[in-house]
């Protein structure tokens, strides 16, 4: 699959992959994209030199140079170590794509404090947050779980990529190696599209605006999807792709979002009836009432094909990361209005201990308690978004 090509940006970007499963994605990102916003990864340990990349790594005082053991706790001191690392990061600049796999220790814990800083900084934070697979085990995914909720309060946007639909991406016998390379060039293809759209001065403009707006209405969860088309059927194809998209949950992410970014690459031979045939094509697996903002871009090197990246804002999820509990709620209220309650009303304060205690002991199969769609059993400054001011003993 070819690249985008890049152009120079008034919105001041930057790529942040934290962690080993982000830093890894970040780096298979710099070969292809040169002359794009600054490629920077985030780590407790060290790395080899990437070139069109360079490297802060955090907690060297308390790591001493190895990783965090997958615990999350860890990966938050080391981060809270060197925050005045995280922060420097955040200065002068407009829009952050951090890419962090969740599950273990420095992604998972350092992540929110990444995201609550760079809020802080006003800077704008979309999340490309890759989950575990099943087979990690239920400790993993409980890390993933509780990292995603406290990523969702402090991140503008998060975007949930399961490693487990890679299953159904690759073919039966694609080797281990293949199939991560498969996905981190779909995450480079679709981070570099929205980028570019938002970048440069295309046919159908998007701009910063609509890109914060959208984030801003979606509770911070985000659903992401790419697809392309080749040849005289390109546009037909592609739609085929969206409809097949495990990411997008074959079709079923549209029929639910109610806000959606559709960026369109193509070659000069693109035309207007591609375009509406494909935004007809997407308002058929949307909601009728759903707002739909278009990006459309011509380059010569996209000759008969046409590359199609999909931002959706997802109001009421049902996502792999949701336990038991999310299944058993009270029939009167659905699930979805509970999780949208619960996100909205969350603000952007992010959990101390939250990686403490993950046994709920003999609670663990305890439904929360929804009430008008706020959960109770929340602490009431959080579901509010009170700041409370944390005195530590000096004893």
């Amino acid at each position: 699959m070819k690249e985008p090509a890049t152009h120079p940006s008034s919105c001041r970007t930057l790529i942040v992959g934290l962690g080993n499963g982000g830093c890894r994605a970040v780096a298979a990102m710099a070969p292809a994209w040169a002359e794009g916003p600054a490629l920077v990864g985030v780590n407790t340990e060290t790395h080899a030199d990437v070139p069109g990349m360079r490297y802060v790594t955090i907690g060297a005082p308390v790591m001493k140079g190895l990783g965090s053991g997958g615990d999350p706790r860890v990966g938050r001191r080391a981060a809270e170590a060197d925050v005045e690392a995280l922060r420097a990061l955040c200065r002068d600049v407009d829009l952050m794509f951090l890419v962090v796999g969740l599950g273990g220790g420095t992604g998972t814990g350092a992540a929110p404090l990444l995201a609550a800083e760079a809020s802080k900084a006003g800077v704008l934070t979309l999340c490309f947050a890759m989950l575990p697979f099943e087979f990690e085990g239920p400790r993993r995914m409980e890390h993933a779980r509780r990292g995603l909720q406290a990523l969702r309060e402090a991140a503008d946007g998060v975007i949930c990529l399961p490693n487990q639909r890679l299953l159904t991406m690759v073919a039966d016998r694609t080797n281990v190696a293949e199939t991560f390379r498969a996905a981190d060039q779909m995450l480079s293809c679709g981070v570099q599209a929205l980028w570019r759209v938002l970048s440069s001065r295309g046919l159908i403009n998007l701009d910063f605006a609509d890109l914060r707006r959208l984030l801003q209405q979606s509770s911070a969860h985000c659903v992401f999807g790419c697809a392309e088309g080749v040849g005289p059927k390109k546009i037909s194809a592609a739609l085929q792709a969206i409809r097949k998209d495990p990411l997008l949950q074959q079709g079923e992410v549209l029929a639910q979002a109610s806000k959606y970014i559709v960026s369109i690459i193509g070659g000069t031979d693109l035309t207007l009836q591609d375009v509406d045939q494909l935004m007809r094509g997407l308002k058929e697996l949307g909601r009728p009432d759903a707002l739909a903002m278009a990006g459309v871009s011509c380059e010569a090197a996209w000759q008969d094909k046409a590359f199609i990246t999909i931002l959706a804002a997802e109001p009421a999820p049902l996502s792999d990361m949701q336990g038991p509990a999310a299944a058993r709620q009270p029939s009167g209220t659905s699930a979805a209005a509970a999780e949208t309650g619960r996100s909205s009303q969350a603000g952007k304060l992010t959990q101390p201990t939250l990686f403490d205690g993950l046994d709920k002991g003999r609670f663990k199969d305890v439904g929360p308690t929804i009430v008008e769609g706020s959960n109770l059993d929340i602490p009431t400054f959080i579901r509010r978004g009170i700041m409370i001011q944390k005195i530590r003993d000096s004893n």
